[in-house]
């Protein structure tokens, strides 16, 4: 219990409490171009909802490139409808050719090719964001020579268990590889919500060795290339970028399945890391247990204290910063659910290969 005590203090109170107890407010930066990139598959719908929302966005110089990844709905021909009313939009098409599988990484790549300026922010259609500072604050993460800014995207509310469960899971991830970027150890972004130069993306040497994966591109991509020097983490509320919630358990289910394929490419040092934080958390609940059962009341008491009165409410602090709300409330319950539901879905994998991205 002492051992992952330890453990769970570095994490609460050298990486976590950045984020809960710093302010996250930014000033927004207007005046840098930016390329906006949208990846789009059959989201004709959703297309239409997204870009009067980027196009108004306050920034001074800017443009929206979006890409229609094969779509079988009427994606290319809204956007050539579009693009009349709006200069700044520039549509790029790829057609479907049945000698070629692949997934998102080459109608991202191919987005980037396109884009006008260094400096791209990716998006996804199904997204919406906070506001109309939501550029000029990603944009203000490239201040001081940074190359990656990694931002939030929460899910959307609404009722429901899967939906309960994919927010929380999404809010505890993005307490850790926010608090783990500000704390200078980057290693995951998602790309619902993140910006780099289109110089470094096209040096990752992983757009080539992780070819064989049908996801995960983003996480792998800030795996490989983020560092603490050239890394910025924004979580101002109004840099958000909420996306769609997963209709169903069981789309949510093969979701995290294909999270943890491509997990295991991380770099070693943030794989151990990463195992490192829910072992503790499953030695301190076990062992807090086994003393009460075996009668040693105060050395269990000591260790429960210290979760509900130290590292429970950083954690749930740090989780309020990211626009949590009530949820925030069941955070204990559904950590200890976690606990047992993750080693679950990862020795899922292990025993039925996921099915891959399309």
């Amino acid at each position: 219990m002492a051992a992952a005590l330890l453990v769970l203090a570095f994490f609460h109170f050298a990486i976590f409490s950045r984020l809960a107890f710093r302010k996250q407010e930014s000033a927004p930066d207007r005046e840098l171009p930016v390329s906006v990139v949208v990846c789009a598959r059959n989201e004709s719908a959703a297309l239409q909802r997204l870009i009067p929302l980027l196009l108004e966005q306050d920034h001074r110089e800017f443009e929206l490139v979006v890409v229609n990844d094969r779509s079988e709905d009427d994606t290319w021909e809204v956007l050539q409808w579009m693009k009349p009313l709006h200069p700044r939009l520039k549509p790029v098409n790829i057609q479907a050719d049945e000698k070629f599988s692949y997934g998102k990484k080459l109608a991202l790549g191919v987005g980037v090719r396109s884009a006008k300026y260094p400096h791209v922010l990716v998006t996804d259609a199904d997204c919406l964001p906070a506001g109309s500072d939501w550029l000029s604050l990603m944009a203000a993460g490239f201040n001081n020579g940074k190359q990656i800014v990694i931002g939030h995207s929460p899910y959307a509310h609404k009722p429901g268990l899967t939906n309960l469960l994919e927010r929380y899971d999404g809010y505890t991830k993005a307490v850790q590889y926010v608090s783990f970027a500000q704390a200078g150890f980057p290693y995951m972004g998602v790309g619902r919500n993140m910006a780099f130069t289109n110089d470094l993306f096209f040096g990752a040497k992983g757009q080539h060795r992780h070819r064989q994966l049908m996801s995960g591109d983003d996480d792998l991509f800030i795996n490989e290339v983020a560092r603490a020097g050239n890394t910025a983490a924004v979580a101002d509320p109004r840099s958000y970028m909420t996306t769609r919630a997963t209709p169903d358990l069981g789309t949510w289910f093969r979701r995290k399945r294909r999270h943890y394929t491509t997990a295991r490419f991380y770099r070693f040092g943030h794989q151990l890391l990463l195992t490192l934080l829910p072992a503790a958390r499953i030695v301190l609940w076990a062992a807090i247990v086994f003393l009460l059962l075996t009668g040693r009341m105060e050395a269990a008491c000591i260790g429960l204290a210290l979760e509900l009165l130290l590292f429970l409410p950083i954690g749930m602090l740090a989780m309020r910063r990211l626009g949590a709300g009530g949820i925030v409330w069941l955070a204990l319950p559904l950590e200890w659910l976690f606990l047992f539901l993750d080693p679950c879905i990862y020795l899922s994998t292990l025993i039925i290969k996921p099915s891959r991205w399309k």
